[in-house]
């Protein structure tokens, strides 16, 4: 008994460490970004080059779509700070592709959606630590809605902008990517339990750090967005 007990205070330890880093190489990410966007806006003729140009947005775009799948195909072979550093580079591109905003919406506008995209991140990701999900199925169902999702915003910006259906699939979206949060949590709090002392364990918890740095950026555009919906 005493044995089990132990096992299970050791195990718990090495989730709570795990998803302790994951949280923190998030945070710092984040921390890139805000800083790369930030140093962008000194640089009114380069902030004008990256809203403007579709050649620098569509390269920035390639970019970071080319290290999530090398940072996802080549986790399990890569060394942690390799990934760490692949990681914080898809992090100063993302800086680079949303700089634009500050275009658009005001600085204070900007820091009060992003509180209350970390405050609803952080309740949502407690409760999807704390909640027990069939990750199987609500994986399958959330990768659908997604990638369904994904398609419909598309074609709304292309076509129909500022019509209802657009706006309508933005408030769809935060509530998608609230649901993914939440998931993801809990994957990463299962996935934690088996690792334990897994040899691509760093490579892993930067994985999982890309993927709640997803949720949150994707929330906080989206929130950014529905807070001018009325003005």
């Amino acid at each position: 008994m005493a044995s089990a007990v132990q096992s299970s205070t050791v195990s718990d330890t090495r989730v709570a460490r795990f998803m302790a880093q994951v949280y923190l190489m998030m945070s710092i990410g984040l921390l890139v970004t805000a800083l790369v966007s930030t140093w962008v806006t000194t640089n009114l003729q380069l902030l004008w080059r990256i809203s403007t140009n579709p050649w620098i947005g569509f390269g920035l775009f390639i970019l970071q779509i080319m290290i999530v799948v090398a940072l996802s195909a080549k986790v399990m072979d890569i060394s942690p700070g390799a990934a760490a550093l692949l990681f914080l580079i898809y992090a100063a591109l993302t800086g680079l592709t949303i700089s634009s905003i500050f275009l658009i919406y005001s600085s204070q506008q900007i820091a009060s959606v992003f509180w209350i995209t970390a405050g609803t991140f952080f309740v949502t990701s407690i409760v999807g630590f704390v909640i027990k999900l069939d990750l199987a199925k609500a994986g399958g169902i959330l990768f659908m809605l997604l990638c369904g999702w994904s398609l419909a915003w598309l074609f709304s910006l292309l076509f129909w902008p500022s019509s209802t259906f657009n706006w309508t699939l933005n408030f769809l979206g935060i509530a998608l990517f609230v649901g993914l949060t939440a998931w993801d949590t809990a994957a990463l709090k299962e996935m934690a339990k088996q690792l334990e002392t897994h040899p691509a364990r760093g490579g892993l918890m930067v994985l999982g750090a890309l993927k709640l740095y997803l949720d949150f950026i994707n929330l906080f555009l989206l929130l950014l967005r529905a807070s001018s919906r009325n003005r």
